[in-house]
């Protein structure tokens, strides 16, 4: 509708220039060359405006002749750039989705009909990982480090394919690198931090955890209060040995490799109550043999009253496991042979593991009757222990390796931080 009122606006202004022109009077006389033309001047403007409309018309009917090649030439690049496009769209699609015959199959033909660019090189990278081919993968990669805008994503690249082929030592540098482009990147310090741990960097690692922990992603205390220990322990000065082990129970109260560190340090500064409460405390919280035989050991007064203020100490916290086989242990060594029982056999028959079988078949064995109040032998007992769970220890939560200490890179698969005990 737009365009025919135009036309009719265009077909009443040309009518009315003509009417113009046809009612002027006068003319024109152009002597040229001995020639000598007389014309109405109207008529005379009107050829000038006829022909310079078709000096117009062929001006635009050249310019589309001249124009030619290179439309047909724009027409195929605009379909090379179409499918382009579609190809690049798919792969990272099959990418995202873990296909990697398929993501390198529409990233060869994104590069076909894009060429190498930005896009294309990243997801020739991925889908080349992803189709198990490292090498194309790692040139791939490495074009992208060569880009300022794509550094970051060729170094991550890097680091993946160096853990897939097991050698820490490149990922960890390709991590670093990654780091130093975006410094408050979370999750490749989250990465970062373990492959620090695992090759004894204790500063760098706690320094990569700490921006590990700005993250989304959950930091695990215990791996933290681990680092801490570690540095605590590589720590040149006394004064600075607490402060680092202050913050590895800040960040885990209940680690108890760094209780045990701490109150060590307490006793070799005299400081016996320090240690002492700090014992006490964590043997509430999460009883240990070893934090039973530290306090029976920096306890003042005889033995009998020791074990009066363990048992005590048990009965506070709850009379848990673990700390009733601690207490009964103890009166066991102390030939209390009935404190020993009334302990042991407080703990439920459904949750003694082998070795408080075994201490309740010792106890029987140096009972005075043969039997005890149960008609239990102490045969019977240790078929008990057979049966039962084995005692806890700390495991590797990876490899499920025991072991009799702590460690916190497992000796056995390298893992950090995976020493748990039960």
């Amino acid at each position: 509708m737009r365009r025919i009122v135009s036309f009719i606006i265009w077909i009443m202004i040309v009518a009315a220039v003509a009417h113009f022109l046809a009612i002027q009077q006068g003319s024109t006389q152009i002597d040229w060359l001995g020639w000598r033309i007389t014309a109405p001047t109207s008529l005379l403007v009107a050829a000038m405006l006829v022909v310079i409309w078709a000096v117009l018309i062929l001006d635009r009917l050249l310019s589309f002749v001249a124009n030619i090649p290179r439309r047909i030439s724009g027409g195929f690049s605009s379909r090379r750039g179409r499918l382009g496009q579609r190809a690049l769209a798919l792969g990272m699609a099959a990418a995202a989705a873990g296909e990697g015959r398929e993501a390198i199959k529409h990233a060869r033909k994104s590069v076909h009909y894009l060429g190498h660019n930005v896009m294309t090189d990243l997801l020739m990278a991925q889908a080349s990982s992803l189709s198990g081919n490292s090498k194309s993968a790692q040139r791939y990669f490495d074009a992208l480090k060569a880009n300022t805008d794509t550094a970051y994503f060729g170094h991550i690249g890097q680091m993946r394919l160096a853990l897939e082929a097991g050698d820490e030592a490149l990922a960890l540098a390709a991590g670093r690198e990654a780091l130093k482009l975006k410094p408050r990147s979370a999750s490749i310090a989250n990465a970062i931090f373990v492959m620090e741990a695992k090759q004894g960097h204790w500063a760098e690692a706690e320094a990569a955890l700490r921006i590990a922990s700005k993250g989304s992603m959950p930091v695990s205390h215990q791996a933290e209060a681990a680092i801490l220990l570690e540095r605590a322990r590589s720590a040149e000065t006394p004064s600075e040995k607490a402060k680092i082990l202050s913050r590895a129970l800040k960040a885990d109260a209940e680690f108890l490799p760094a209780v045990l560190a701490q109150a060590d340090l307490y006793l070799e500064e005299n400081k016996t109550r320090k240690a002492t409460a700090l014992l006490e405390r964590a043997f509430l919280a999460t009883p240990h043999p070893m934090l039973a035989e530290k306090l029976m050991l920096y306890w003042s007064g005889p033995p009998g009253k020791k074990l009066a203020r363990l048992i005590t100490l048990t009965e506070k916290g709850g009379a848990q496991k673990e700390a009733l086989f601690a207490a009964a242990s103890i009166a066991f060594e102390q030939q209390l042979w009935g404190e020993a029982e009334r302990l042991a056999k407080a703990i439920s028959p459904h949750d003694r593991d082998a070795r408080m079988w075994q201490l309740l078949a010792d106890i029987a064995d140096h009972q005075p009757a043969p039997v005890d109040e149960d008609g239990e032998t102490s045969a019977s007992i240790l078929r008990q222990a057979a049966l039962a769970p084995r005692p806890p220890g700390w495991t590797c939560q990876a490899c499920h390796s025991r072991l009799e200490d702590y460690h916190a890179i497992c000796p056995n698969c390298s893992a950090f931080g995976q020493m748990r005990w039960h």
